[in-house]
Order: structure tokens, then sequence, then C-alpha cells
């Protein structure tokens, strides 16, 4: 595949921390694969093929940080920092 569609997203603010289970399997590698399947009969080779495909189609996991105020203020037409609160320590 050449494109990412993503399936699922989440925003998070300031210290906003985000944890995400990850279920981590190992894929054998293409020679290993081909070794494992070359004695099975045309049809289950077949499926095994199939199935391969179905869990490499699943197995990358992205992250993309996107700065959505300057994006905010862009689109309202805002100065720069308009959207930044400023709080002063006493």
């Amino acid at each position: 595949a050449s494109c990412f569609e993503p399936q699922c997203a989440a925003i998070v603010q300031n210290r906003d921390e985000l944890s995400v289970p990850l279920d981590l399997a190992t894929i054998p590698t293409a020679q290993e694969f081909k070794d494992a399947i070359e004695s099975l009969s045309p049809e289950q080779q077949d499926f095994a093929r199939a199935f391969r495909a179905m869990q490499l189609e699943s197995t990358l996991f992205g992250v993309l940080v996107i700065h959505i105020k300057p994006q905010m203020e862009a689109v309202l037409n805002l100065p720069p920092d308009s959207l930044t609160k400023e709080i002063k320590l006493t």
C-alpha cells in the first residue's frame, strides 16, 4: 500500500498522557513463511498466503503530531499565538 489510512485518532493536549496497549506477535520472515508452507497442499498454501497478507495489512502503527493551535488560528483568521494563554506565576 502506498497510502496511510488511519482507523483511529486521539487529541491530546497540554500534559495529557495517552497509553496505547499493543498486541505484539512475531510474524515469520518471508523465507520462514515460504519454508513453513511448502509441504502444504495448494489450497492450504493459498489460505496461508491470504492469512499472512491479512496479518501484514494490520501491522502498521503510526504516530503523527499536529499542532492544532496554529491551524485553528489560521482558519479563524486570528493573529499568531492569540489562542495561547499565558499565566503569570507569583
